[in-house]
């Protein structure tokens, strides 16, 4: 069979007031499923709303790597399908999956401007979100959780005696904060006001009041917000703390949101961390790459033993100009 042959299908996208019929194409085969035009062109609609860069005009072979990340998930949906991968609490997971991605906005208005501007149904992203949790429940269960534990405890430890550098904390200071925050919107003379209040304020932390005292006798005056921080000494912020005496405080300090008076409590010496510290974090990167690598040989495996085709003359072109 040809290439060149366009496999056309009708289909309707409802839902929306620019509902209409177009004709489709099938432009690749995964073991007799079929991936249309508008599946390659909604990956980059989603990403677009997902907010990543992507160059315009698009050429060939960007298409070319998009369109084989979803050959790769049809073959990992397949294999889902047939051993029964289903996620629990599926309706609510994509709902919250959805809620993150609307995070990325200022307001619901704006995500659904969003989807709008970038023809993008939300079924349509409920589908793909609903397809990548697919993906990963298949990769936690068939790949991650079979890699073998004593092979994952042996490496991490490998890994952490040969990059002990990578485990070494910089120098750090502690301190209590109190930050002043002064309302943009407000008059000069109340800027001033401010400014007053502040100084009375900060006399009588240097007159030993403690942060406490002082924060009850003023929150009803000023917006104040106490916490104690931590900070590497090489940070702006943390080179002045570090220059403070252990328990002086600052003048107030002009930062951003109004003020911030700080009182230097100690500095922490560089150090590294033992192994029992980064154990954790260190086996579960491990985990990652070693079941990374175990799902690449699959994925190979099931491309070499299945039917897959890209009928496109144009992408399939720029496969071979990949290779």
């Amino acid at each position: 069979m040809r290439r060149s042959i366009i496999f056309l299908l009708l289909l309707y996208i409802g839902g929306n007031v620019y509902a209409q019929t177009l004709i489709d194409s099938i432009i690749a085969v995964v073991n007799t499923e079929a991936i249309t035009r508008s599946e390659l062109e909604n990956e980059f609609r989603i990403a677009a709303v997902l907010g990543k860069p992507s160059l315009e005009p698009l050429t060939p072979i960007e298409k070319r790597t998009v369109l084989e990340t979803i050959i790769d998930r049809k073959f990992v949906l397949q294999e889902s399908e047939r051993i029964g991968v289903v996620i629990a609490e599926r309706d609510d997971r994509i709902s919250r999956k959805i809620a993150e991605i609307r995070t990325r906005f200022a307001s619901d208005t704006d995500f659904q401007n969003a989807l709008q501007q970038h023809q993008l149904e939300t079924e349509t992203l409920r589908m793909w979100v609903h397809e990548r949790l697919i993906y990963d429940e298949f990769f936690r269960r068939i790949f991650f959780n079979s890699v073998s534990s004593a092979e994952v405890e042996r490496l991490a430890k490998s890994y952490y005696e040969t990059n002990k550098a990578e485990f070494v904390v910089p120098p750090t200071v502690i301190f209590n904060s109190l930050l002043i925050v002064v309302p943009e919107d407000i008059t000069e003379m109340e800027k001033q006001d401010v400014m007053d209040r502040v100084q009375k304020l900060n006399a009588r932390l240097q007159q030993g009041e403690t942060f406490e005292v002082v924060r009850n006798d003023y929150e009803t005056q000023l917006s104040l917000a106490f916490e104690v921080l931590t900070l590497e000494t090489d940070t702006p912020l943390g080179t002045l703390v570090t220059k403070l005496k252990d328990s002086e405080r600052s003048e107030p300090l002009v930062v951003a949101e109004g003020y911030r008076i700080v009182e230097r409590i100690r500095t922490e010496p560089a150090h590294e961390k033992e192994y029992s510290e980064v154990r954790e974090e260190i086996t579960e990167q491990v985990r990652q790459v070693q079941a990374e690598k175990e799902f690449a040989v699959w994925l190979n495996r099931q491309k070499e033993e299945g039917t897959w085709h890209i009928l496109d003359d144009e992408l399939t072109q720029a496969g071979n100009e990949v290779r």
